[in-house]
């Protein structure tokens, strides 16, 4: 279990980092929308037509358990005017922590565990600004998952998977 947390942990130090060192950096706060996920990035342009986007989702759902992912999205932007295309990657992972009753007795060993499933991909989008400080956005996706063994997210448990995706979001600058 507790290799499986190492890269989760690298991801957090790293993107802490890049947060720290760019204290002049245009930041801004986007909602992201991707088949029915909802999600957050933070996009910050650490030069003229490069951002780094930490991004965050959690679900919980009562007696059920909760969903937690995040990634680090990196874009190059072709030139940045009114409409800014680019292209970028993503890495991340998303974490599925099942419910656990309280009533039922620590030691049970049917108790389920968490699950660890890891991503990367390519994208191609753009960004419309319609003033300087906010946007509209929207991005294609090729991604590759590596699915924990006990995971059915991708209904591939243990295996790599490859798919293609969609994401449309709207963005706030600071």
């Amino acid at each position: 279990m507790k290799c499986k947390r190492l890269p989760v942990t690298l991801l957090f130090v790293f993107v802490c980092s890049l947060l720290y060192a760019q204290e002049n950096a245009k930041i801004g706060i986007s909602g992201t929308l991707q088949g029915s996920q909802f999600g957050v990035q933070v996009p910050i342009w650490v030069g003229d037509k490069v951002s780094v986007a930490p991004a965050f989702e959690f679900k919980y759902a009562e007696k059920v358990g909760t969903d937690i992912g995040f990634a680090l999205a990196p874009r190059f932007y072709f030139q940045k005017k009114t409409i800014s295309p680019y292209i970028g990657a993503r890495v991340g992972a998303l974490i599925n922590v099942p419910y656990s009753d309280p009533n039922m007795s620590t030691f049970n060993s049917d108790e389920e565990d968490s699950t660890y499933d890891f991503l990367g991909g390519l994208a191609f989008g753009g960004e419309y600004f319609v003033g300087e400080k906010f946007s509209f956005g929207v991005e294609v996706q090729t991604n590759l998952t590596k699915s924990d063994p006990e995971s059915d997210r991708f209904g591939n448990p243990g295996k790599i998977n490859i798919n293609t995706g969609t994401m449309l979001s709207a963005t706030i600058y600071f």
